[in-house]
């Protein structure tokens, strides 16, 4: 008789194939690119809705700069014709509220006028629209402009203007205007 002695299987793991070893790399390789794809998908559109921002606040300071212009010339030419009750009608409701037309009347007369003799035209070079709401109701208020530019005068002379705007209902009003000449102009006025 003989004897066979029976052995269990050996139970040892199957070694890894290499299907199993190439997806792993792969899954994270896809995972990296979702991410980075999706990163970059969110700063392309920040950029985007950025550039359209920025292009529509160039649009629309140009368009409001285009409004603006004519106001402070024709406040200019209103001085020069030393009519201060046409150019007193340029100001805001606010401001006249505040400024006597006297004091227009003021730089009419004298030796102020060099302020407005000869002038030309003006160039805006800088425009800042805001919105503004303030408790004090002597302050603009609503949709306000910050302009600065040069005044042309006869004789090549140049001089430099700030002023800030407010609109009521849809026209463009003064609130303030500094006009500052050259000592020479005020000297050759006298």
């Amino acid at each position: 008789m003989s004897e066979s002695s029976s052995f269990p299987p050996s139970q040892s793991p199957l070694p890894p194939t290499v299907s199993d070893t190439a997806q792993t790399p792969a899954k994270s390789r896809r995972t990296l690119f979702i991410i980075l794809g999706a990163v970059a998908g969110v700063l392309l559109l920040c950029i985007i809705l950025a550039a359209m921002t920025i292009g529509r606040s160039i649009l629309s300071i140009s368009t409001e700069q285009a409004a603006i212009t004519p106001v402070i010339d024709r406040f200019m030419q209103a001085m020069t014709q030393r009519d201060a009750n046409a150019a007193y009608h340029l100001f805001s409701s606010r401001a006249q509220r505040q400024m006597p037309i006297a004091d227009l009347t003021k730089l009419v007369d004298g030796p102020n006028y060099a302020l407005f003799d000869g002038y030309q035209s003006i160039t805006i070079d800088s425009t800042n629209l805001t919105s503004a709401i303030n408790t004090n109701p002597d302050e603009p208020q609503g949709t306000v402009a910050s302009v600065n530019g040069k005044v042309t005068y006869l004789g090549g002379v140049t001089g430099t203007f700030r002023a800030t705007l407010e609109k009521e209902v849809d026209d463009w009003r003064l609130f303030f205007i500094n006009v500052t000449v050259p000592p020479e102009k005020i000297k050759s006025s006298s």
